[in-house]
């Protein structure tokens, strides 16, 4: 099991049609739609206190970015909807070597920081301001993002909690077996957003198909303040 907590997890997504994701889902699982349509998600976060079983391991913090989509298993009725990551960006290589050997996911090696650039909090009111910067290919990417109000949690059906619970993480290629891990953690307060600036070439990253998608303004933009987060060990379905 890998533990960590996670915190300041900015999302941001856009529908998508079924044609761009059709060739990524991976056998037996169906794309997920909230509202009749499917979504990706480009998230950053920052992980802290990580732990490998019950040990701390190396780095204790780092921040990540990854670009995700939405799933269920075709024989399951809809309590193990997750995720699948299309690519997960870190700065640190021996976590992205832990994350492709152990998790099979898409973990490449760049720099990925996170700085905050103003925080305030009065019992539920909160203001946080963060900027995320990372390597894309040859350019600089970066999302500045600004929160501020009382911290709630997302209304059941709503397009937030759709984005943001997900407890399942699931890979595999066409023809191979998918590996599933759950991932254990409260639902994530979340708090309003005001303001958000995303500079990115995405093409670089995701290919032309998905950044047709994201040069439109996203549809949400979330800011959760986190939550202690456990990564459990994967397993192949049948």
């Amino acid at each position: 099991m890998i533990a960590a907590r996670w915190r300041n997890v900015a999302i941001l997504s856009w529908p998508i049609d079924d044609q761009r994701l059709a060739p990524l889902v991976p056998d037996g699982m169906l794309l997920d739609r909230w509202a009749g349509e499917g979504y990706i998600s480009l998230v950053c976060l920052v992980m802290e206190n990580l732990r490998l079983l019950t040990l701390p391991a190396l780095p204790r913090r780092f921040a990540e970015v990854n670009l995700r989509f939405y799933v269920q298993p075709a024989s399951a009725d809809g309590d193990r909807r997750g995720v699948v990551f299309l690519r997960q960006l870190v700065s640190n290589p021996f976590v992205a070597f832990a994350g492709r050997r152990i998790l099979r996911e898409p973990m490449l090696t760049t720099p990925v920081t996170c700085k905050v650039e103003s925080e305030d909090s009065v019992d539920r009111q909160r203001r946080l301001g963060l900027r995320y910067q990372w390597r894309n290919g040859s350019h600089d990417a970066a999302l500045r993002i600004t929160a501020s109000g009382d911290a709630y949690l997302a209304e059941p059906g709503s397009l937030e909690e759709f984005v943001t619970a997900r407890y399942w993480g699931y890979n595999g290629t066409s023809g191979s077996r998918v590996r599933a891990y759950r991932i254990s953690r409260e639902p994530w307060s979340l708090v309003p957003v005001i303001d958000h600036e995303l500079n990115i070439d995405a093409e670089t990253r995701f290919g032309p198909r998905i950044a047709e998608v994201m040069a439109g303004p996203p549809a949400s933009a979330l800011l959760a303040l986190g939550s202690e987060s456990r990564v459990h060990w994967p397993t192949k379905l049948r």
